[in-house]
């Protein structure tokens, strides 16, 4: 964790009766850096945010809003991490994604812990979402469409919902209930990724997709159909690849047999590390290991661009009535 400390002198309305840590949205525009503080400090950065900008946020809890720009939205992470001593960046209550088809800059979600329903309405192009934790992503029932999402190191407890026309690619992921449209013309891409379905052979479950290097699991005996493809795959269920062509894959894996704690129950706090026979026997394409810790990308909840992992407060004003707030600035080693 490489960590940056500079100060930021505000003005002052009021004195600030002792020190304190400070929930705040940092917003990036044009080179010029502007701070908001407090629960609602997200919808005031991104009320003043254009397309393209950057709003950073610190750890702490803060109020949604809907997004119909271009931006990149940074946190201080999904979970708690002792190492660089952060705790999440939560964001409460729905909203809705629903950005112009007009507008060139992407959508960029990084670092953050989301425990409600976001959807997407619209066409949604070229989003990237990493190292988040989402409850559920659903399309609009006016026909959302989410078109080459990219989820990079992210978690889904409940339920990722890919509409018509449209693709959404997971990549060390873990996904509990991804759900494929009725028609053929949505497909998801899973690479390294834990996924957990109850009924895969159903019409809400995902169809022409692909799944390479993943744990595909059920508590039922229901099997991935013909019209997706699957390469060195896993699976406790024993007849979960039978349409699929190639001997690559491994069925009737139990629990034990994989993990180390993990019995079939989504747990925030669950690692799903493999246990050490699992690490040498269960091999991808590339020789790594099956599942979110093999590929090129390795699962970490920890953000790779500069996060906020501290801001205090001074106690008091100025003389000529300004305030100064320290932040300290941590981004992970790899950068």
């Amino acid at each position: 964790m490489k960590k940056y400390l500079f100060t930021v002198v505000a003005l002052c309305v009021a004195t600030v009766g002792m020190a304190q840590s400070s929930m705040l949205a940092t917003l990036s525009h044009e080179g010029e850096i502007s701070t908001y503080y407090g629960a609602r400090a997200l919808v005031e950065a991104y009320n003043a945010a254009a397309n393209g900008d950057v709003i950073t946020l610190s750890s702490g809890s803060f109020v949604c809003t809907n997004i119909e720009k271009g931006l990149t939205i940074r946190g201080a992470g999904m979970a708690v991490d002792s190492t660089a001593q952060t705790e999440p960046t939560v964001i409460t209550g729905d909203f809705t994604i629903n950005i112009p088809d007009s507008v060139t800059s992407r959508l960029t979600l990084e670092g953050i812990y989301h425990n409600h329903t976001i959807t997407y309405s619209g066409t949604l192009m070229n989003a990237t979402f990493i190292k988040d934790r989402f409850k559920e992503i659903l399309y609009s029932g006016g026909g959302g469409v989410v078109q080459n999402l990219t989820m990079i190191n992210c978690r889904v407890s409940n339920t990722l919902k890919c509409g018509d026309n449209s693709s959404i690619s997971c990549v060390n992921c873990i996904v509990w209930e991804p759900y494929g449209y009725s028609s053929t013309t949505s497909n998801f891409e899973f690479a390294n990724c834990i996924l957990y379905r109850n009924d895969w052979d159903t019409s809400e479950a995902p169809k022409s997709s692909s799944f390479k290097n993943c744990f595909i699991h059920t508590n039922s005996n229901y099997h991935l159909i013909s019209s997706n493809t699957a390469y060195n795959c896993v699976s406790n269920y024993a007849n979960m690849f039978e349409e699929m062509p190639n001997t690559t894959n491994k069925g009737g894996k139990q629990y034990e047999e994989i993990y180390k704690t993990f019995r079939g129950t989504y747990n925030d706090n669950e690692l799903f590390e493999l246990t050490d026979d699992a690490k040498t026997s269960l091999l991808g394409l590339d020789g790594k290991e099956v599942g979110i810790y093999g590929g090129m990308m390795p699962y970490s909840s920890t953000p790779t661009n500069p996060q906020i992992t501290k801001c205090n407060v001074a106690a008091k004003s100025t003389a000529d009535g300004k305030l100064s707030v320290d932040i300290t600035v941590g981004s992970s080693d790899a950068e």
